[in-house]
């Protein structure tokens, strides 16, 4: 019977620490700058890098109309610039690297009014140690509407504190 007790004694005190270990959470507000937020919880260490992110969707009223496009090439930050609505699309690039020597989940995702109009080129995989990769992030026009789209876009990376949590 102690056996039993002592079992479920541990099964419970593992499930909390599961259940209540701080996941990020859905931005409330935007960042205007890539930013960089690093934590810990009893089993994982995260990093999240914070782009925002914006495209100016711009009306085409017929085919031989002319347009302005415009580009932005800052590192700090994942705008699309200017695109024209006709279902053209634009790519921007993120190049990480796993410094660790552990295996780094990563995880993409969008936050905002730009979420159905950015697909990922790679996402949700694991970085092995000194790795490195360049994920492509593509912004479609798609049937959008003309007009102003922003958003967040974070890389978000789970670190395992404990060799045996290395296959999560």
């Amino acid at each position: 019977m102690k056996i039993v007790g002592l079992a479920v004694l541990v099964f419970l005190v593992v499930a909390f620490l599961f259940i209540y270990s701080k996941e990020p959470s859905v931005p409330e507000t935007f960042v205007g700058n890539r930013t960089i937020e690093n934590y810990s919880t009893f089993f994982f260490k995260y990093e999240i890098i914070r782009y925002p992110s914006s495209v100016e969707i711009m009306a085409i009223e017929n085919i031989n109309q002319t347009a302005v496009l415009g580009f932005v090439t800052d590192s700090w930050n994942l705008n699309f610039g200017i695109i024209p609505g006709n279902g053209s699309y634009v790519t921007r690039t993120v190049e990480l690297t796993n410094k660790e020597d552990v295996d780094n989940r990563i995880s993409i995702v969008a936050y905002g009014d730009i979420t159905p109009l950015v697909e990922f080129s790679r996402n949700d995989f694991i970085l092995k140690p000194k790795e490195k990769v360049s994920i492509e992030i593509i912004l479609y026009s798609r049937n959008s509407e003309p007009g102003n789209y922003s958003g967040e876009i974070d890389v978000l990376s789970k670190k395992p504190i404990y060799n045996f949590l290395s296959i999560i």
